[in-house]
């Protein structure tokens, strides 16, 4: 159930199995995902020593204070669970279908596929977040970004080296400097006001407790949050659907299912609505999300022993030790025949539509480690998918769809991208000056 490791003086304490995380997840503040978090954020983000005092604060088994880290999760909560999270994902839908509007692919030009993800989501989850002429829309900081991401956890195996050597070292170190000018300026103007609820409660937030030098590098890790998985999980998604002819026509009988059509009085145009309110009932799409997060989790649940506990009873009771970490195999909890089934290493996408091990999912974290802006991104992807499915017919160009395997060195995202990205062919259905498709609500 638990494998005890010391590396460089620090225990280390892995859990591969769902009865041990259920016992863990009982001790949040003992054994606490959220003090890793904000060690982590910080490390990240090159903070000043009193931002991280306060980031850091009231996070311990015994604190009583209130925590900005837990403020920010509560404060993104309620919007997420009020009217104006209901708007966001409205918003977003729309961005999508704006986008895909005047989207054009050159015809018989081949793409690679996750180059493109990568770009296209971009685009729409920033304007989401951001809000229009975001300045993650420039191409210097959507390279700046990547680069930025590509390099997380050089930023947080180095922080006992002097500044000015990490500098020199991390790729990445320059790229972030620069988004952090970029987003100072972005929340220091106008165009933080059209932003969207999260991003102005967060400012709000970051000013109140941050100095004003680090109130854009915290925006940087959640601009990370934002974009780190939701990029990834959108790829597995076209590549799962697209490779499985009858799961795409699955896919689109439940949109079809959900969509109204307006022809006009000339016959010339087309215009397809697909209802919003009704968009979760296309539960193979939202199986097939959850379900990618699944097969494709590469990630560890991080958390912090704050002081020494005992889990667990007879020849499996162990004792943590105050500053050791506690890491969480998503992969092997996924794995696991035991749980899943025989087809435990096979996509299946109605696996989330019925009743499913719950505590054994680690998809978008679990108990307290769980991710507040779950629904929201995956709303996000349906949203993108539902567009994708009834406009485009995708194809490899050497005819066949082979798994391009996953880069599993990058255990900072829960969901990696692939080893090599497929080439591609992107083809619209149907003439886009004679067809629409819209999102309505």
């Amino acid at each position: 159930p638990m494998v005890q490791l010391s590396i460089l003086g620090t225990k280390i304490y892995v859990i591969g199995s769902v009865e041990m995380m259920s016992l863990i997840q009982r001790q949040p503040r003992v054994i606490s995902s959220r003090s890793w978090f904000a060690k982590f954020v910080c490390a990240l983000v090159g903070c000043s020593s009193r931002s991280m005092g306060n980031f850091q604060a009231h996070l311990g088994a015994s604190s009583t204070g209130d925590s900005m880290l837990l403020e920010g999760v509560r404060a993104t909560k309620r919007i997420l669970n009020s009217a104006k999270g209901t708007e966001m994902n409205y918003d977003a839908a729309r961005i999508v279908s704006d986008r895909f509007k005047a989207l054009r692919t050159p015809d018989g030009v081949p793409l690679d596929l996750f180059e493109w993800v990568k770009h296209e989501m971009l685009h729409l989850v920033s304007e989401s977040a951001y809000g229009p002429n975001n300045p993650f829309w420039r191409p210097e900081i959507e390279k700046a970004f990547w680069y930025f991401e590509e390099s997380t956890l050089a930023f947080c195996s180095t922080g006992f080296l002097p500044e000015f050597i990490r500098s020199k070292v991390i790729k990445g170190f320059q790229s972030r400097e620069l988004l952090v000018q970029t987003l100072h300026r972005y929340l220091n103007g106008e165009d933080l006001l059209r932003g969207s609820p999260i991003v102005n409660t967060h400012f709000s937030l970051f000013k109140a407790s941050l100095d004003d030098s680090d109130v854009a590098r915290f925006e940087c890790a959640n601009a990370l949050g934002s974009f780190a998985n939701t990029i990834p999980t959108s790829f597995w998604m076209l590549y799962q659907v697209y490779s499985d002819q009858k799961l795409l026509t699955e896919l689109r009988d439940q949109i079809k299912a959900i969509t109204s059509t307006e022809v006009a009085d000339d016959g010339a145009l087309t215009v397809n609505r697909i209802d919003l309110r009704r968009l979760k009932s296309a539960t193979i799409l939202f199986s097939a999300i959850e379900e990618v997060s699944r097969l494709r989790a590469v990630g560890v649940g991080v958390r912090v022993v704050t002081e020494d506990t005992v889990v667990g009873e007879g020849v499996h009771r162990y004792l943590l030790k105050k500053g050791g970490w506690v890491l969480i195999a998503n992969r092997a909890l996924h794995s696991d025949k035991t749980i899943w089934g025989e087809d435990a290493d096979q996509f299946v996408a109605r696996r989330f539509c019925g009743k499913t091990p719950h505590l054994s999912f680690r998809g978008f974290g679990n108990g307290a480690s769980a991710c507040c802006g779950k629904n929201f991104a995956e709303y996000h992807i349906a949203s993108f998918m539902a567009i994708m499915v009834m406009r485009y017919d995708i194809s490899p160009v050497n005819g066949k769809w082979k798994d391009p395997g996953q880069d599993g060195r990058d255990t900072a995202s829960q969901v990696a991208g692939p080893v090599e990205s497929p080439m591609v062919h992107m083809e619209l259905r149907e003439d886009p000056c004679a067809v629409e498709w819209r999102f309505h609500c």
